[in-house]
């Protein structure tokens, strides 16, 4: 809690950085085209600062769930027309089989084991309820490279636990849901060189990077095989799955 309190400081600004919000274009398309016929609110788990749920908002009232109070302040001045709590999704505020849908977007792989997550949202959800999964794919070439480089200068883990979409819609279906789909979505990111480096500074482990004072040179070398002229090139790679509550 206290490390996404920190995040949540940078977060917005990292994620400009990032262009999530391009990134994610494909999956909120997919993920409006799977809740269409939903009725009701739709829960947002793991809401975060809103970059998500700020699609979810235009077509569905939204109540959106996180734990961080520096991502909710951003995402209640940001979407005021959507309602927010603060709660740990492994304890939602809500009764059993109250809601026709939820997301849960870039939250699954804070944990180890999801058995526990995925519990709690089927019980929250109504028979035949939707739910919309995505987080970052193993095969994501961005976090990945953002392993190499923490092993590489600060000699230790991320500590993310990055789902491939086989298990995924494995351990989903062992909670008790009905995939409808499992897939990869792909999205290249082309980054200039240094706006890399300052969303690096901008991670919880910024203020490390920066103490390792590392030249241009350095930080080149280390990104050698990612860089093409005066871009850091990566193809984002992302875990999606849709499902529906089984009886």
């Amino acid at each position: 809690m206290q490390l996404w309190q920190r995040r949540g400081e940078t977060f917005g600004r990292r994620s400009d950085l990032l262009r999530r919000g391009e990134a994610l274009r494909d999956i909120m398309t997919e993920s409006l085209r799977f809740l269409s016929a939903s009725e009701g609110p739709v829960l947002d788990v793991g809401c975060g600062d809103g970059i998500p749920t700020a699609t979810l908002v235009r077509h569905y009232h939204v109540i959106g769930v996180d734990f961080a109070t520096t991502m909710l302040q951003r995402a209640r001045l940001n979407l005021p027309s959507a309602e927010f709590l603060r709660a740990s999704a492994d304890h939602l505020p809500l009764r059993s089989g109250s809601v026709p849908a939820s997301t849960c977007y870039f939250l699954l792989s804070d944990y180890a084991t999801r058995t526990s997550l995925l519990n709690e949202l089927r019980r929250v959800l109504q028979p035949n309820g939707k739910l919309v999964l995505a987080d970052y794919s193993l095969n994501d070439d961005f976090n990945n490279l953002l392993d190499d480089l923490q092993r590489t200068v600060l000699g230790k883990d991320r500590g993310m636990f990055r789902p491939h979409p086989d298990v995924l819609k494995r351990e989903v279906e062992e909670a008790g849901f009905r995939v409808q789909t499992a897939s990869e979505v792909q999205h290249p990111l082309r980054i200039g060189f240094q706006t890399f480096i300052d969303q690096l500074y901008l991670s919880s482990t910024g203020a490390q990077y920066k103490e390792r004072q590392l030249t241009e040179a350095q930080w080149r070398k280390l990104l050698n095989e990612w860089i093409e002229g005066s871009e850091v090139h990566v193809t984002r790679r992302f875990a999606l799955v849709f499902a529906e509550k089984a009886d």
